[in-house]
């Protein structure tokens, strides 16, 4: 059997291998499957990071051979798609919050309760609001899962729950490996930088929950990876692409949105600056600073005048901070932002090696161009640093210098790292080659086991330490990277995620009631029945999220359960049925028993099963108009 042979046998027995494990790891998270819990990691299988680890070692040892790149981005893509699933997979609605509540108004679009999108109008809506909320993220989102779930006859809560997970999988590592070809590497170095988009955690995260923000994601990475291409054609059909993917980026997100549009204005400054250096070389770098500076300030700007158009948007610069922090804390704040709170050593590291290995990967690109100027690659360096800059000091800004932000400023971490990523790539590549250079300079063309025997023991050591360092310890560092970024990106301390009963209680409710219905019960209450019924249904009415008539129902049921406060319900949302939800893991063992005692004592009526769902935990009460 010739080497040829040898290799290949070797290379399908890895692909085997990979797919055995990959699958391993998707039946270990099924089986992970709660229906109460706090975090993934309270629940997720002993053997799952163990079977995670020697799946991403087996990728990357595949990542590094002759295999065809269509094959190697499939594998990438099913890997991908794993790591962003924990929450889909293990929690029977998903993660906690945000999510459940895009899902709670996309049920309504879903159901037909509303018939153009989710504007959340008034009749005292200004117009500026209206059109603001017309084009928020959450429409675009809820047309493409309706659109999904209705063409292939599948449940809303499904569809919506795998969406980011799955399109995020297929798309971002594509996105990683043509973003990282435009800067002229090879195939393989463009292949390992989509894998190594799951090793920052931030990312990781948004990748796993279903949400417009995390939609917004995708199409700003794809606005980049054209505006990379923009920067050295001509060619129409990519000018073409490079704003489309911008407009949609905007429409699923005014961050991801804002910042696109901020980025095409740099390229086109960028542009411009290659068309006029050589006649005026001085102007021209003035003006590409000013261009800069600029396009760095349109993101905290446009939070500021996002008040004219969304009355809940309080953004304002201040230095408030500077004088009610310590020195110590705001230098921390400065360098590490929200990690400087709470956040042990293991993941403060997890999460800034990769944008500091890219940033150093990022000045030896830079020091190389100048050794090079002509270049054609190098405007497209220059580019993303500065781009990879403008993020940087925009977060500072968000961070220090603003307060009564809409948003978490960390959610910059995730534009960082898709810049970062093509570096961290080129960097390892960088090192592989060197080592892989040094090996055949210091051995025989061809290394056999009789090739070994006519060499020194000094040189056979070296010869096979620097074989085993390219073929098994840098697959080894690089697959326990990732697996323990997982730890990173999903969180070990969270509130009780929407159970099992609760989500029983509601589709019961739901399933047995036949007239219009409100629900009285506390924010998890509220998440649950999102889920089944949307929010603020004119049939089955949830109170929103941040409701405050919503919350002044349940304290006062909470301390007076009377069927005086379920009729003022009645009345307030016009139906004929309400329900009041209170559960023991939200409240309390002790508040818990006390509400059972009045209740009983008021004559409420136990609704449902007479001992409660899930073993006692929840119970409804119900109280009918007359």
């Amino acid at each position: 059997m010739t080497l040829a042979n040898q290799t290949s046998k070797l290379l399908r027995i890895s692909e085997l291998l990979y797919l055995l494990f990959t699958a391993l790891s998707f039946y270990l998270l099924i089986a992970s499957r709660t229906g109460e819990a706090h975090t993934v990691w309270q629940v997720l299988h002993p053997a799952f990071n163990s079977t995670l680890f020697i799946a991403t070692f087996l990728l990357f040892t595949i990542i590094f051979t002759a295999e065809k790149t269509t094959h190697k981005l499939l594998f990438i893509i099913s890997h991908s798609i794993l790591i962003h699933s924990l929450f889909s997979i293990i929690f029977p609605a998903g993660d906690l919050s945000g999510q459940q509540m895009i899902l709670g108004r996309t049920r309504l679009v879903f159901d037909n309760a509303v018939l153009h999108g989710w504007t959340g109008w008034r009749p005292t809506m200004p117009v500026s609001t209206f059109v603001f909320e017309m084009f928020k993220g959450i429409n675009l989102q809820a047309a493409l899962s309706t659109i999904l779930a209705r063409m292939f006859s599948l449940d809303l809560l499904y569809v919506h729950l795998f969406l980011v997970p799955v399109l995020w999988g297929a798309f971002i590592p594509v996105a990683s490996f043509l973003t990282t070809k435009t800067l002229g590497v090879s195939e393989n170095a463009s292949i390992l930088s989509s894998l190594l988009v799951s090793v920052f955690p931030y990312a990781t995260y948004f990748g796993a929950i279903s949400v417009p923000n995390s939609l917004g994601f995708i199409f700003f990475f794809y606005s980049l990876y054209f505006m990379l291409r923009h920067l050295s054609t001509n060619d129409s059909k990519t000018t073409y692409y490079m704003v489309i993917f911008s407009v949609f980026s905007f429409l699923s997100h005014y961050l991801t949105g804002i910042m696109s549009f901020s980025l095409l204005f740099l390229t086109l400054a960028f542009k411009t600056y290659e068309g006029e250096k050589k006649p005026s070389s001085i102007n021209a770098r003035i003006l590409l600073v000013v261009s800069s500076v600029v396009c760095l300030s349109l993101l905290p700007l446009s939070f500021i005048y996002m008040k004219f158009f969304d009355s809940t948007s309080n953004a304002v610069f201040t230095l408030d901070k500077f004088y009610e922090l310590p020195l110590q804390e705001i230098v921390g704040l400065f360098f590490l932002g929200e990690l400087v709170h709470g956040f042990d050593l293991k993941t403060i590291l997890l999460i800034i090696v990769g944008p500091l290995l890219a940033l150093l990967s990022m000045i030896y690109q830079l020091y190389n161009l100048r050794r090079n100027p002509n270049d054609k690659i190098r405007i497209r360096i220059y580019f993303l640093f500065t781009a990879f800059l403008i993020i940087l000091v925009d977060y500072r800004i968000l961070k220090l210098f603003m307060s009564g932000l809409p948003i978490n400023e960390e959610r910059l971490w995730v534009f960082s790292g898709f810049i970062a990523a093509p570096f961290v790539a080129l960097a390892i590549f960088a090192i592989l080659s060197s080592l892989k250079t040094f090996v055949k300079a210091r051995s025989p063309s061809t290394i056999t086991f009789a090739g070994l025997k006519t060499m020194s023991k000094s040189d056979v050591f070296r010869v096979v330490s620097l074989l085993l360092a390219i073929n098994i310890l840098i697959p080894v560092l690089l697959g326990g990277w990732i697996t323990f970024s997982l730890s990173a990106a999903y969180p070990h301390v969270a509130p009780l995620q929407t159970t099992w009963y609760e989500l029983e209680a509601v589709k019961y409710i739901e399933e047995n009631t036949y007239e219009k219905y409100n629900v009285i019960g506390d924010i998890w209450t509220i998440f649950a029945g999102e889920v089944i019924v949307g929010i603020n249904n004119p049939r089955a009415y949830y109170f929103g999220e941040q409701s405050k008539i919503g919350h002044d129902l349940f304290v006062n049921m909470s301390r007076d359960p009377s069927p005086r406060w379920m009729l003022w319900s009645m009345n307030y949302t016009n139906t004929k049925v309400a329900y009041f939800i209170v559960t023991e893991p939200r409240v309390g063992t002790e508040e818990f028993n006390e509400v059972l005692s009045k209740a009983k004592e008021n004559s409420l009526q136990v609704y449902g099963h007479p001992e409660g769902f899930g073993n006692g935990k929840l119970y409804v009460f119900s109280y009918r108009k007359e």
